[in-house]
């Protein structure tokens, strides 16, 4: 599982439905905790031309609005017959202001495995087959996969950030204070960072992030605070506020994630569950753990973004 969740929507009159999208946003982003990516097309046709059956295992819902009114229900049945000649397991929801016409079209055509709603209740099913969806793979393994993913991407991140504020922090200092901290940690990179230290004016970043496992992700979020302090920088975060958060809330459980099997457990009132050492995994600490990641996501990209300025 990916922390985006992406929806294809075909829709010639979206904004007679804004509210009911903003619904289904909220929805994914503030209660389940995920990115949103909605594509919007207005036409069949523009989704064949532009998208395409192939591209549909991108997604993880796809909402179909038909337009069946006496005088096109023959565009219904197209799209009914293009979606029955491909192998589509993406969950789609076709939906209409003329509700009965559509359920009796899908009865006739014997279309399985498709939802269908009413165009005003379209919010409401959405967010029911959302939950379908995210339950069928949360789970352990892929909340761990998950984790790992993003929180390399928050490597990637904080890496562009260095590289940025290096080129701010004069007198090499920000390099001077990754090698320290690296020197100071263990006997196996001693030697090697004292040697770029001795030759600092050498030194940049490129050449310290090529060196796989040379600066972890702990010492990159600690050189991170450090170039926030030297630079000034206190919103949205200053260097108190991002180094030991970030790694106890991001780090810390990527650790155990990484590291620490699943055992049995309880949830702390007394429901049994898995548990990754103090971890229960419940849908509330998942939903949790997304919201911190994407928090996380949201302060670096501010503050890339103040180093653009």
């Amino acid at each position: 599982m990916k922390l985006l969740y992406k929806i294809l929507w075909i829709e010639d009159q979206m904004h007679s439905i804004r509210a009911r999208k903003r619904v289904i946003s909220n929805y994914i982003k503030d209660t389940k905790g995920f990115e949103l990516e909605i594509k919007e097309i207005e036409t069949f046709e523009q989704f064949k031309r532009e998208i395409g059956f192939e591209s549909l295992k991108d997604y993880d819902l796809v909402l179909v609005d038909l337009n069946l009114d006496d005088d096109e229900s023959e565009d219904g049945n197209k799209i009914i017959e293009e979606i029955r000649g491909n192998d589509i397991y993406t969950e789609v929801i076709f939906y209409s202001s003329n509700y009965p016409h559509l359920f009796d079209l899908l009865t006739e055509n014997r279309l399985e495995g498709i939802f269908t709603s009413e165009r005003n209740q379209i919010d409401t099913k959405a967010k029911k087959i959302i939950d379908v969806t995210l339950h069928k793979v949360q789970d352990v393994n892929n909340l761990r996969g998950l984790i790992m993913a993003e929180v390399a991407e928050l490597d990637r991140m904080k890496e562009e950030i260095i590289r940025k504020a290096s080129l701010k922090v004069p007198n090499k200092s920000l390099e001077k204070y990754a090698l320290k901290k690296i020197k100071s940690s263990g006997q196996s990179c001693k030697n090697s960072a004292q040697r770029h230290i001795d030759d600092i004016s050498n030194v940049t970043f490129d050449l310290l992030f090529e060196k796989i496992g040379f600066i972890d992700s702990n010492k990159k979020a600690m050189t991170l605070g450090e170039a926030l302090e030297k630079l000034d920088i206190t919103e949205p975060v200053n260097k108190d506020t991002f180094t030991q958060p970030y790694i106890d809330k991001i780090l810390e459980k990527r650790n155990k994630f990484a590291h620490i099997k699943e055992c049995d457990g309880d949830d702390g009132n007394g429901n049994p569950c898995k548990v990754i050492k103090d971890i229960p995994f419940t849908e509330a600490n998942c939903i949790a753990i997304r919201k911190e990641i994407r928090e996380y996501k949201n302060i670096l990209e501010e503050i890339k973004q103040k180093l653009d300025e």
